[in-house]
């Protein structure tokens, strides 16, 4: 103590001007001052507070966006691996391997199909162009092979579809219910793509349908499934000049896209039967008039329709649906 004391008297000493200067300062001090002060204190406390909030904000933002953009990628990848894994099984059947299958010398590269081997399928009258002659035609004949050839392995396969000018060239699939394969491929694994589907309630023989309708779903990345069929609503160049090919066993059916729109999935335009010809007829003039882009097509009880249905993306219970009228048939 006697030490500290003596420290202390000697400090004081030593510097009596910081001393008196200390004392009178806070003799001097008024309120107003030492509030001034706080005041400054408190508003660098809040600028703090918040630099820290708008660099933390700014962080988890990069990093919500680095994890979106890495979903993405790896969806994508995933989507881009699995098309190549159902390209290179189907390549397997176009380029002639199904005949390690057994099947009938008609897949035979080289080989026509004479219409006597292709059923009794009623022909349409009117605006359809049909070509049913013996010359072999290649393209038939590779999906077909490839359509058979499947069959074997999946009796489910329906057919197929090919949009011109899209990256849409799936096997069509079809069971007894339309939830089947939502979510499975074509051997019944499990996807998140699903198939391109047939309603259930539609024949495999497509003249006895007037209303042939398949589903799939509309995928974030734009080269998967239905999903390139949104093109056709936002393009009216495009629109006017599509055509779409869903082949069978029994030929290529080509249809003209005629309308598209989106709709409630409570809405009806996914009808397959009619109560009579006029009912049908009304039925596709409704769909023609709901579309973005007008059409003027000759509608006759004898028309078949092509009807494809994807969903919006932006709300579940909204659809896409896209019509088409068919206006060829070759063999």
């Amino acid at each position: 103590m006697k030490k500290s004391k003596e420290r202390d008297g000697t400090l004081g000493a030593a510097y009596p001007d910081v001393r008196n200067k200390l004392t009178e300062s806070l003799s001097s001090a008024r309120p107003a001052d030492i509030s001034h002060r706080n005041e400054v204190t408190r508003k660098r406390l809040i600028r703090t507070a918040l630099s820290g909030a708008i660099r933390y904000t700014a962080m988890l933002a990069c990093f919500l966006v680095f994890l979106g953009a890495a979903g993405y990628i790896a969806s994508y990848a995933m989507q881009y691996v699995e098309k190549r894994e159902q390209d290179a099984y189907f390549s397997k059947y176009e380029n002639g391997q199904i005949r390690s299958l057994g099947a009938d010398p008609a897949l035979k590269a080289g080989t026509a199909v004479g219409n006597s081997e292709l059923g009794n399928s009623s022909l349409p009258v009117g605006s359809v162009e049909i070509n049913t002659g013996t010359e072999y035609n290649e393209y038939f004949e590779k999906k077909r092979a490839m359509i058979l050839g499947m069959q074997r392995n999946y009796p489910d396969v329906w057919g197929w579809i090919d949009v011109p000018g899209t990256s849409i060239n799936y096997i069509i699939m079809q069971s007894n219910d339309n939830s089947e394969y939502l979510y499975k491929n074509y051997d019944k694994t499990e996807t998140r793509y699903g198939s391109i589907f047939a309603d259930y309630r539609n024949s495999r023989n497509i003249m006895e349908n007037r209303n042939t309708i398949l589903y799939g779903h509309n995928m974030n990345t734009a080269s998967i499934m239905f999903a390139p069929l949104l093109d056709f609503a936002i393009d009216e160049e495009a629109f006017r000049n599509q055509t779409i090919n869903v082949i069978t066993p029994d030929g290529v059916y080509t249809y003209e896209l005629f309308s598209v729109y989106d709709t409630k999935s409570t809405y009806n335009y996914i009808q397959t039967s009619f109560g009579s010809d006029a009912d049908f007829i009304n039925f596709v003039e409704r769909c023609k008039n709901k579309s973005i882009f007008k059409k003027d097509i000759e509608i006759t009880a004898d028309s078949r329709i092509l009807t494809l249905s994807t969903c919006t993306v932006r709300h579940d219970g909204m659809r896409w649906a896209f019509h088409g009228i068919l206006i060829g048939i070759s063999r």
